[in-house]
This record gives structure tokens, sequence and C-alpha cells, in this order.
């Protein structure tokens, strides 16, 4: 049998979605089951699931030796998709991935050959382009050309997902140049470009970008 206290609660709640749907208060209702069910997205692609993979991350820049940029968002992307995948999954850390591309000599665009040398069921391949983070001389603005590609390595190599090419711009107004420091905003732009990329393969709160665009737009 419920306590006093429970069933309070409960008649408690009913009420409120009474009042609330009676009212016509649509968007209080919508926080109301969110607090109680939260709002997650599905990822965009969910083809990595159960699967073994490794990402990849390359630029113009990359093509002439090791690339920090690179080596940060594949590291990054890494960690947050064995994240927000299912345990089932596996993601080869990108220390490994490093490891056989200098030890084969890869030519940075053949899949098929990183994929089969890995032994993964997919490479996730992001190709960054025409990369800054200054507005002006007095502005930090992060702005990219990114494409982000799954190759299906059990067959052949086959894109079966593809994401872009997009214009990834953070935040919406700038941030001027006095109020923080170069690393500082390329730190954070880059953790909102690997946000927006593993959205597309995890699910993920609809009301993080939300938050995440108030911190920055400040």
């Amino acid at each position: 049998m419920r306590s006093f206290t429970a069933n309070r609660l409960f008649f408690t709640l009913l009420i409120t979605l009474g009042l609330l749907t009676s009212s016509g208060c649509a968007g209080a209702l919508s926080q109301l089951l969110y607090v109680i069910k939260g709002h997650t997205v599905p990822a965009t692609y969910g083809g990595l699931e159960e699967k073994k993979i490794a990402v990849v991350c390359i630029s113009d820049a990359s093509a002439y030796g090791p690339d920090t940029l690179t080596y940060t968002i594949s590291n990054a992307l890494s960690i947050k998709l064995a994240q927000g995948l299912k345990e089932e999954s596996v993601v080869v850390p990108v220390s490994l991935v490093e490891q056989w591309i200098d030890t084969h000599g890869w030519d940075g665009r053949d899949f098929l050959a990183l994929g089969e040398g890995l032994g993964v069921d997919a490479v996730v391949a992001v190709d960054v382009k025409s990369y800054t983070i200054h507005e002006g001389s007095t502005m930090f603005k992060g702005k990219s050309d990114v494409t982000a590609t799954v190759y299906n390595i059990a067959k052949g190599g086959q894109v079966d997902f593809n994401y872009g090419p997009r214009i990834f711009e953070y935040p919406t107004h700038g941030r001027p140049a006095i109020q923080t420091t170069e690393r500082e905003f390329e730190t954070r732009y880059l953790g909102q470009l690997v946000i927006d990329l593993a959205n597309q393969f995890t699910p993920h709160d609809h009301l993080e970008s939300f938050a995440n665009d108030a911190i920055l737009n400040y």
C-alpha cells in the first residue's frame, strides 16, 4: 500500500499535469515531461553500434607530417564515441591508429587499407579544410569546412554514411580577443566541433546544444 506521502505526490503530479493540459501550457508541459523523461535525440546514423571502429582525421596540413589539430580531433572524437556507443562497441585508441599509420606509410586516403590493417568493421574519417579561429585581428571565431564519412570495411570500403561538407562556425557572434587567450578559445571551439560530429553517431541530449551556445555567446 502506498504511504500517505507517496499518494499525495502522485495526485499532485496528476493535478499539475491536468492544469497544464487544460490551460494550454504546452511549453510548461514539455518542460515537465523533460524533467521526468529527458529529451534524448537518436543518432543520425546508428550503424556504429556494436562495431569495432577506428577514427582518423585528415587535413591539408597532415599531408606534410604530424599535425596537432587532426590528432586532437581524432582523439577527442574517439573518446566521445566510446562514451556514447553501446558497451559492445569498440573504438580503437588513436595511439594504435597513429602507430599503424607511421609503420605502414599510409597515404591519407586509402581508408580500406587502414581499416583492414587495424582489423575494424568501419573507419570514421573526418576531413577538415580551411580551418581558422580568427575573425579579423580583434575577434575569435572558429570556422572550418568539415566532412565526416563512414567507410564499411567488410563491404570493400563502401561509404555507408556521409555528413557534410559543412561549414562549422562557433560561436555565432564571435568572441573579443581581449576576453580570452587563443589556446583557451581554440580548445573550446574544437570541443564544440567534436560534440557536433559525435552527435551524428550517438544518442544525445537535445537541450545540451542550447546550453553550449549560451556558454560561449556571452
